[in-house]
């Protein structure tokens, strides 16, 4: 479990550093203040040995160079889709001079460093690379100070996919020694990622905590199912008590699907960390408290790290409830990160803190 949490240059992280974590933290802050971005640091310090990981990243973010329809090129083959490595340098400028640094205190520190340098190396040769697509950049992927992996870049600033299939097939490649991770945007996961992380809970004891979960929305809810029906919502099916025939999920919310994936990704991610952009997403304010409460029992009794963001006040709310109602009130914390003279800061609320604020209604987003 990450202790303190420190990032140079990274996004809008000039020199920043959180200390004191708790095993659940929701982090809270203006727009731009760079919740999103600390989420993005802990997944990128967690995947140890896996570069490939940022265009996750990148992706979620659309921050791409080609549109997701992509078009066929001059011989025929579809063309690699292309993304800009600028944004994640502060100022979205590519920059030389300085690296980005991430790093975690904990009984097994994780270090991070990403520097952008003209190429120094030739790579072995990529397959259909026209001559105007020569790298003249690398992006090196430096881990606990071990050889850099190197990733080519092109003169704009660009990297493709392969390029990082590259970077993972050559000889300066480690094996990646990735953490269980789980980064959930407000977007949906896609059914074949679920249907492949359901493979691995059910008939397991971890098969109640997710029916336990669905009934914080529907009681009625007995067992859940994953057909082979390869469609967002269609391909699962919900059995309640008070029905003969199963129910398909998507005729039941939004709000059954989200907490059916926080609970899912939760329990899938033992002796990890599961990090959650706007956790509230799609839930009535009423159930978070209870959503909170399984969060806060689950990640105790598999040793997760939650890292959650939210702009809701109803979920803070929620949170220093869940907070009074469990054992161990130091298992949560709040974080707000302020952003203040061009330097983000984060200000820590314990649960003791935090209840006043609540009932005293002292705005700590």
């Amino acid at each position: 479990m990450l202790s303190k949490l420190s990032i140079h240059n990274y996004r809008s992280f000039k020199d920043f550093q959180i200390d004191g974590l708790a095993q659940v933290n929701l982090i809270v802050g203006s727009n731009n203040s760079g919740k999103t971005s600390l989420l993005e640091a802990v997944y990128l310090l967690a995947n140890q040995n896996n570069p490939q990981c940022l265009l996750e990243l990148l992706d979620n973010r659309g921050e791409i160079a080609l549109l997701k329809g992509s078009t066929l090129s001059i011989n025929g083959k579809l063309t690699p889709r292309s993304y800009q490595i600028k944004h994640i340098f502060p100022n979205h400028q590519l920059n030389f001079e300085q690296g980005i640094d991430i790093l975690s205190s904990n009984d097994r520190p994780l270090s991070l460093h990403i520097q952008l340098s003209p190429i120094t190396l030739q790579a072995e040769p990529l397959e259909d690379i026209s001559e105007t697509d020569i790298p003249e950049y690398e992006l090196h992927f430096i881990y606990q100070q071990h050889q850099p992996i190197r990733v080519p870049v092109l003169e704009d600033g660009l990297v493709e996919t392969r390029f990082f299939k590259l970077a993972k097939s050559s000889r300066f490649s480690l094996v990646p020694t990735t953490q269980h991770c789980q980064f959930l945007t407000t977007d949906n996961i896609r059914f074949s990622k679920l249907a492949e992380i359901w493979d691995g809970i059910t008939l397991t004891p971890k098969e109640d905590e997710v029916v336990r979960a669905l009934q914080i929305i529907e009681p009625d809810v007995e067992r859940i199912s994953f057909t082979s029906r390869q469609t967002s919502n269609s391909g699962i099916i919900i059995k309640l008590s008070k029905q003969n025939e199963p129910i398909p999920l998507g005729s039941m919310g939004d709000g059954m699907r989200r907490i059916l994936t926080l609970a899912m990704s939760a329990v899938n991610v033992e002796n990890g960390f599961l990090l959650v952009d706007e956790i509230d997403t799609g839930l009535y304010y009423e159930v978070q408290a209870d959503m909170w409460r399984l969060i806060l029992e689950i990640a105790k009794r598999l040793n997760i790290q939650v890292f959650a963001t939210t702009h809701s006040w109803d979920c803070v709310r929620a949170f220093q409830e869940a907070l009074n109602y469990v054992e161990d009130s130091d298992a949560g914390k709040l974080f707000r990160l302020d952003a203040k003279y061009g330097k983000i800061r984060a200000v820590e609320y314990v649960a003791e803190e935090l209840n006043i604020a609540v009932q005293q209604n002292i705005e700590v987003r």
